[in-house]
Order: structure tokens, then C-alpha cells, then sequence
């Protein structure tokens, strides 16, 4: 028992001098975030113009390739395709809209450089999982409670920005050859991330509405924009279906009750903002089952998931 009581007080030393080195890192005027991809950025500016043209947006995406391919594997998925292929991105652009359109492109953009740490692959995956599912599952809320989904997507696809410009930056800046662990990270950069995703949201020049909510996504008040609720009940549907950022934990009870995440996990919000939430949001329990099940339906139709794991699985269970 005393050893464990050592373990726990030299994480927090850990987490209290990783915190303080990440304060140090993005306060720096050298500091600069994970590079979006040149054409992403153009795709975003040209979605805000309100006579923009499906062939403007198709040439500018043909410029970069390798992300025109994985917008149009995406679209071609179960989740977007509907009752034949998409074959081209002129065909992806008419038929998804251009709003879509620019959520796919960022989406990708963000797969092939941001959510990429070399010798991190397990978590900088359960991050960008995390941030896909809480995207797709951030329209549903919106669409069943009639908040404005415009930048919903968005919203869910970029909540955690600062938890994967953390992780790069204490990887790139590490003051030693060792290797920093995964475990030793994650506490540090949990508690500064809304920090940190507002910082590189400013530094990529998003539009206010977006940063508004994605720099305050664990924080409810009288000025919250109602995107926030959305986030929040959204991370814990996507936790449900083990698209956390830390695996699913499973009631020991067996109860058959819903899991919650466990306090200090990255993404865990409090029993109590939870209900806030909701309450905001006028959902009742009947109203969230719906949506689990509508979550969960959207969730399999992604490209790249996993059948979430069986209540009680044995793999999800604390032990």
C-alpha cells in the first residue's frame, strides 16, 4: 500500500512539471501547431463564400492527391454513399453538399497529419477514433434536440485538437533522450487541453463560432454556445461505445446499467455536467436511449470501426 501511495505521488510530480513544461511550450513565440495541409485550409475559406461552385472546391481538393483520395474512400463509405458508389469528387461534392464536403475534407486532413505521433500509434488512434465518432454522433444530438449542426462536426472533430498538440509537443521537446510514457502524458495534457485547443484554433485562424465552443467543450454557464451540451452528452455516448479516448470501463455491478467514464480520464466529464447537459438539452432518459441507439447506428456504418464491445465484456471490465 505504500508503494502505491509513492507510485501516485510521483505522477502527480510527473503531471505537475509536464503541465508547467506545457504551459512553457505553448506560451513560446516559436510555438507552432500541427500543420493542416494547405488545401484543407482553402476548402475551409472557399465553404464560407456564398456563391462558391462545386468545380471551385473539386480543384482545389485535386491539387493535393493523397487527401482527395481519402475524401472520396470516405464518402464512397456506408455512413455517406447511399444506394450507389461515388466515383468522383465532382459526384461526392453535388451529392454530400459543400458544407459535408469541407467536414470530410478536414477530417482527413487531420487523419493524415494531426492525429500522427510517431511511437504513439495505440493512443494518438483511440484519439483520432475518439474525435471521429464524437463528430458523426455530435449531428445526430443536434438533429434530434434542433441545435444548429452547422459546425457540429466540426465542433466534435476538433474538440481534443489540444490533447494530440500536446502530446506532439511534449514528444518533440522532450528534455531527455528517454522515451516520455504514454501514461506519464496523459494527465497533464487532459488538464490543459481545452487550453491548448484554443491556442492552436487561434493559430489556424478558425471562425469564432467554432472556437467559441471547442475551447470551453468541458465547461457549462450562462454564455456556453449550445454546441457545448451537444459535446458533452455526445463524448459520453462515444465513451459507451468504447470511441474514448481511454477504453470503455464496465459497471462491476452488472446492473445493466450505462458505462461511465472513470474520473481523471481524459475525457471524463462529471456525473453532474453530464446531467446539466442533458437537462440544457431537454433529454430525458427515454430521449438518450434513442440516441444510443441512433449513435450506435451511425457508428457502424463508419469505415475503420470495431463492433463495439458486449455489456460486461470480460475485456472491458475494471478489474
Amino acid at each position: 500500500m505504500a508503494f502505491a501511495s509513492t507510485v501516485t505521488l510521483e505522477q502527480h510530480e510527473i503531471s505537475d512539471t509536464l503541465v508547467e513544461r506545457l504551459q512553457g511550450l505553448f506560451a513560446s513565440p516559436q510555438y507552432r501547431p500541427p500543420v493542416l495541409p494547405t488545401v484543407a485550409i482553402q476548402i475551409m475559406e472557399l465553404s464560407q463564400r456564398p456563391k462558391v461552385t462545386f468545380d471551385e472546391v473539386v480543384t482545389v481538393l485535386e491539387k493535393d492527391p493523397l487527401l482527395a483520395a481519402r475524401v472520396l474512400s470516405t464518402a464512397s463509405s456506408a455512413l455517406y454513399a447511399g444506394m450507389s458508389q461515388v466515383t468522383s469528387l465532382k459526384q461526392a461534392a453535388v451529392r454530400l453538399g459543400l458544407k459535408t464536403l469541407r467536414d470530410l475534407v478536414l477530417e482527413a486532413a487531420m487523419n493524415l497529419r494531426v492525429f500522427r505521433v510517431p511511437g504513439y500509434e495505440e493512443p494518438m488512434e483511440r484519439l483520432r477514433r475518439h474525435s471521429a465518432v464524437t463528430a458523426q454522433i455530435a449531428r445526430v444530438v443536434c438533429k434530434r434536440t434542433s441545435v444548429d449542426a452547422e459546425h457540429a462536426f466540426i465542433c466534435g472533430l476538433l474538440h481534443d485538437v489540444g490533447f494530440a498538440a500536446g502530446i506532439l509537443a511534449l514528444v518533440e521537446n522532450k528534455s531527455s533522450g528517454d522515451r516520455l510514457q504514454y501514461e506519464d502524458m496523459a494527465p497533464a495534457v487532459a488538464a490543459y487541453h481545452e487550453e491548448a485547443t484554443a491556442l492552436v484554433g487561434k493559430l489556424w485562424k478558425l471562425h469564432a463560432p467554432i472556437l467559441d465552443v471547442i475551447s470551453r467543450h468541458h465547461r457549462l454557464g450562462p454564455s456556453a454556445p449550445p454546441l457545448v451540451p451537444v459535446l458533452i452528452v455526445s463524448e459520453l455516448l462515444a465513451y459507451e461505445l468504447d470511441a474514448g479516448i481511454s477504453p470503455v470501463v464496465w459497471p462491476e455491478d452488472g446492473d445493466g446499467s450505462p458505462p461511465v467514464p472513470v474520473p481523471g480520464s481524459p475525457d471524463a466529464n462529471p456525473p453532474e455536467l453530464i446531467a446539466e447537459a442533458k437537462k440544457l438539452l431537454r433529454l430525458d432518459d427515454a430521449a438518450l436511449d434513442d440516441l444510443r441507439a441512433e449513435a450506435l447506428e451511425v457508428y457502424l456504418k463508419m469505415p475503420d470501426v470495431q463492433p463495439p464491445p458486449a455489456k460486461g465484456a470480460a475485456a472491458g471490465k475494471k478489474k
